[in-house]
């Protein structure tokens, strides 16, 4: 009784996930959007300087606190409760953080998680009469509170979601919009066995458009008349991914990732990620993604140690690009 069901939850979530392609078309028109017409665009932004220094190639990989940032159901893998500092710096002063805190829950066989991020950059107010600066400053941020559950049916086979509000201020200072949505994540995660390999499936950040509240003056020659602002969806990413470890032991661990991602308004591309552990002490990563135009390769380390018998990790990122410098991210996770 208990095995038939267990086969009929893992049949339904399966049929799910399937089913999650047709659901993103229907919903966000997914390839006929035009390439960047996405709103809250900060989110396609890789939590986390571990998954980062794998060029995002991740979904399947998720066994820590960050897993609520990529794929839900990794969730379950907390044995302790974690927290996670994250921490990015972006070109023309541009910059992220990210916080996370993680809670096994015994009793649920599973795990909750609760998150918060932000976008921020400062500019000058500068206008046709002023083009060097009238004297004011002016702020765009992105930002976004979650919370993510994550419940393991079976010892092989996990399922997790996540709800998340959004929130982009576009120079509210200077009278520009502010947008606001709620977003989705939903995800997969099923061990298969031989060298650890898992398969991981991930919807995440879908919801309906996120449109500027307020109106704008739009003009026609020197005509100008009030008008109100186009709504977009979500930066909704479709991802699919398989993760396994070629080699282990004592003094080495490895591991792969192989991921297909689909963007709701460009191609596809695939990603590819590794990790090297010396001793359990030290980390070393690289990843590759084709379908970047800018930001294809990166590199990245890790130290493990331990403080009072918990877990602390320091992780590095850096990711290249041919005209806007380097990306550099770093990362705290502590267990608790």
């Amino acid at each position: 009784m208990i095995r038939a069901k267990t086969t009929c939850i893992i049949m339904v979530l399966a049929l799910t996930v399937l089913a999650l392609p047709g659901i993103l078309a229907a919903q966000t028109s997914l390839g006929d959007q035009r390439v960047g017409t996405s709103s809250g665009s900060f989110l396609r932004i890789g939590i986390g300087a571990r998954p980062a220094a794998m060029a995002g190639a991740y979904v399947a990989i998720c066994d820590g606190i960050i897993a609520c940032a990529w794929n839900p159901a990794g969730l379950v893998h907390l044995d302790r409760s974690e927290v996670a500092f994250n921490h990015a710096a972006w070109p023309a002063d541009i910059t992220y953080n990210h916080m996370a805190y993680g809670l096994p829950l015994e009793m649920f066989a599973g795990a909750i998680a609760l998150q918060f991020g932000s976008l921020s950059t400062d500019l000058i107010e500068t206008t046709e009469d002023h083009p060097y600066g009238t004297g004011r400053e002016f702020s765009f941020s992105d930002w976004l509170v979650g919370v993510t559950i994550a419940k393991r049916f079976t010892d092989k086979f996990s399922g997790g979601f996540a709800v998340k509000y959004l929130v982009e201020e576009m120079g509210v200072e200077v009278g520009g919009p502010t947008t606001s949505a709620f977003a989705l994540d939903a995800g997969t995660y099923y061990e298969i066995g031989p060298k650890n390999m898992r398969l991981a499936v991930a919807l995440v950040n879908f919801g309906p458009d996120m449109t500027p509240g307020g109106k704008y003056v739009k003009r026609t020659g020197i005509v100008g008349a009030e008008a109100l602002y186009q709504g977009f969806a979500p930066a909704t990413e479709f991802k699919f991914g398989i993760a396994f470890e070629p080699v282990v032991t004592p003094w080495l661990e490895s591991l792969v990732d192989i991921e297909m991602m689909h963007p709701a308004d460009n191609e596809e591309t695939f990603r590819f990620g590794g990790e090297a552990v010396i001793l359990k002490a030290l980390a070393l990563r690289a990843g590759y993604d084709e379908g970047a135009d800018e930001m294809k390769m990166s590199l990245g380390a890790g130290v493990i140690s331990r403080l009072y018998s918990r877990e602390a990790v320091f992780d590095y990122a850096a990711t290249f690009t041919d005209h806007l410098g380097t990306v550099h991210r770093f990362s705290l996770t502590l267990e608790l």
